[in-house]
């Protein structure tokens, strides 16, 4: 490959300052520059590391922000960092005996001597080891073939036969695993975001096999997020027994896509399974034992264990759990607007509530202060959010806006909108009541009450908005975020290890066990009673009798494990509440997750109509103000699988710290 020259070099600076608004060339211009080579020594050094190239970008680019319109002064000025820069790649290159044609090789060495920049401090928060970078920089061989080593890969005998995998995975999958002869895709776990999921057993030349890996595969920038959020909330919090990334990622420059390789330390040799597919192919006679001693027992002193008193409102931590606020058009700018509605950051809650009562589609709207958080362009789509203050606040709030065709700028994860004008597609509620139409309920989906069985519930999608306001005396810890039946793997040695740290963060210790509930219900239960809403009601009468320290009614014997690992999980919720017996707190992640899975695509119809009921009956208990629970009741071993449950004891608290 021929060298790049500088020229070319400060020719893409300078327009991405003019992108940017920057109207000045400084040393983040020249690395996006560099990174934006296909091929180059930074792009392709930088992915030896796991890192993309645009994810690289999009991290610089939200540290610099977008300037503005107005010109200070004339021209494209150098900033006295990249004049110090450049006269340090000039010397760099003399120094190589070379001629006064500085190389990106030259420039990119430069940046790392001069060790001050942004780039240099992106880097870093990235935990790139700068030393062995400008090692491997030295070392770096240009190559013009992008394809890995002919790693064949071939399929076990518990993939679907009639599942494939296609080219493009199946490239990410030969540069994951190079170094060894052949792959094989022992099991298809269960995927959700677009993601693939596999079991791979890689093999050597010789025949040798190492242990199972649990390879991901990804958009690159969901890769890249939950590399991150490993090193930042999980590496040094995980028990001895569990899978861990010991690798970077893998993130090829020419593909979307990205991988991560889970070790499963301490595997016994056999093929992995997820708790979803296990449970919906063989059910689980140990599931209650698996969730309590392997789970709860073994992550809990550093994770929900960790816990710190935390007062928060209900939209700061479950907000962003609901369908966007709202789905806009965009507008292109030659149209006149009048009278919009402005929309801007900081939000009050109470003025947006009243605000978004009276809006309708078609309506125009201004946003201002909403940061971007994933553009899609395939699909013309740009989502937004609050983007401001804790993590928990970014989240609150989503919108998502279509038609970014109709605009003349592009957009970068992280950047801050200002005076984007659109019209209203569709509102948060009429996405929520298109969710209950396609549950074919027995009763008007926009009623305001529902009755099931013998209990009267407040609709829930007309109820939660009451709740968002509300000040919750909780506890904060290191939470999964998205603890489903999917992303907790067995083996034969009924060990468990958890996977998929994308949402990974410090929140509402409750919020795991509520997502774990809605799938231990949604994907477990209802997937085997079927679709019925007389089965959904069964299951409501039966968690009415658990809240309420009633006897257990009599239940089906294919369910009644999986509704004993329910009775045990509420036990679990019973030792991490905040305070002694007042289960409002769990109620309240309980509705706002159950809302959430009755818009799951993934989940059946049986399961979405059972979390309507859910949310309705979660809701209902906050009103009843209800203490379930107890200590005079019998162990798990007790419970009895022909058809009554009775409730196991709490976990004991000299084991569960």
């Amino acid at each position: 490959m021929t060298p790049i020259a500088l020229k070319e070099i400060l020719i893409n600076g300078r327009q991405e300052s003019v992108r940017m608004r920057h109207h000045f060339l400084g040393v983040e211009h020249l690395f996006i520059a560099m990174l934006q080579i296909q091929g180059g020594v930074t792009a392709s050094v930088l992915e030896q590391y796991g890192l993309k190239p645009e994810y690289v970008i999009d991290m610089i680019r939200r540290k610099t922000e977008r300037g503005s319109d107005q010109h200070q002064w004339p021209g494209m000025r150098y900033t006295p960092r990249t004049n110090v820069v450049l006269d340090i790649a000039k010397d760099v290159t003399l120094d190589r005996g070379g001629n006064d044609q500085i190389t990106e090789r030259d420039l990119l060495n430069a940046i790392l001597i001069e060790n001050d920049s942004l780039p240099i401090r992106v880097l870093k928060a990235l935990n790139v080891n700068l030393e062995q970078l400008q090692r491997d920089i030295e070392t770096f061989v240009d190559s013009y073939d992008p394809q890995p080593p002919d790693i064949h890969i071939i399929l076990g005998t518990e993939f679907p036969a009639d599942d494939f995998i296609d080219r493009e995975q199946a490239f990410l999958l030969r540069r994951m695993f190079w170094g060894h002869h052949t792959v094989r895709i022992e099991r298809k776990l269960t995927g959700f975001s677009g993601s693939l999921v596999l079991v791979i057993a890689p093999l050597y030349v010789d025949g040798r096999e190492d242990a199972p890996v649990v390879a991901k595969i990804a958009s690159s920038d969901q890769i890249m997020d939950e590399y991150q959020r490993y090193e930042t909330h999980v590496k040094g919090a995980l028990p001895l027994q569990t899978a861990r990334l010991e690798d970077p990622p893998t993130a090829p420059e020419r593909s979307a896509l990205a991988g991560l390789k889970y070790t499963l330390v301490a595997s016994s040799g056999g093929v992995p399974q997820d708790l979803r597919n296990l449970v919906q192919q063989n059910g689980s006679q140990e599931l209650a034992h698996l969730l309590q001693k392997e789970l709860f027992e073994q992550f809990n002193k550093t994770w929900w264990g960790h816990k710190r008193a935390y007062r928060f409102p209900v939209w700061k931590e479950y907000d962003w759990l609901l369908p966007p606020l709202l789905v806009l058009d965009f507008i292109p700018q030659a149209e006149p607007v009048e009278n919009p509605f402005v929309l801007k950051i900081p939000i009050t809650q109470s003025r947006l509530k009243s605000r978004m009562q009276s809006l309708k589609v078609g309506d125009p709207v201004v946003l201002d202060g909403f940061v971007v958080q994933k553009v899609e362009p395939a699909h013309n789509l740009v989502k937004l959010a609050v983007g401001y203050g804790m993590e928990a606040d970014k989240r609150a709030f989503k919108i998502e806006a279509r038609h970014l065709e109709q605009l003349d700028k592009g957009f970068f994860r992280g950047e801050v909108i200002e005076n984007l004008v659109a019209r209203v597609g569709k509102t948060r509620q009429d996405m929520l009541e298109e969710a209950v139409r396609d549950l074919h309920p027995p009763y008007a989906p926009n009623a305001k009450t529902i009755c099931v069985r013998n209990l009267q519930f407040d609709n829930p999608i007309f109820k939660y908005e009451e709740l968002m306001d509300r000040q919750i005396n909780g506890s904060e810890s290191r939470i999964h975020g998205d603890l489903h039946l999917g992303n907790i793997l067995t083996g034969p040695n009924k060990s468990i290890w958890l996977i998929d740290f994308g949402h990974t963060r410090e929140g509402h210790t409750l919020f795991d066990w509520a997502t774990l509930e809605i799938s231990l219900l949604g994907d477990g239960v209802m997937y085997m009673l079927g679709d019925d809403w007389v089965k959904a009601e069964a299951i409501i009468d039966f968690l009415v009798a658990l809240d309420s320290n009633q006897p257990l009614p009599v239940i089906e014997k294919s369910v009644a494990d999986l509704l004993g690992a329910v009775v045990v999980l509420r036990q679990i919720v019973g030792h991490c509440l905040a305070r002694p017996n007042d289960w409002t707190e769990y109620y309240i992640a309980l509705a706002f997750c159950a809302l959430r899975g009755m818009t799951f695509g993934s989940m059946s119809l049986g399961g979405r109509r059972l979390m309507f009921l859910l949310a309705a009956l979660a809701m209902y208990q906050l009103e009843q103000k209800h203490v379930p629970g107890g200590t005079d009741t019998p162990s798990p071993d007790q419970t009895n699988i022909t058809g009554n449950l009775s409730r196991p004891v709490p976990p004991d608290s000299n084991n569960a710290s």
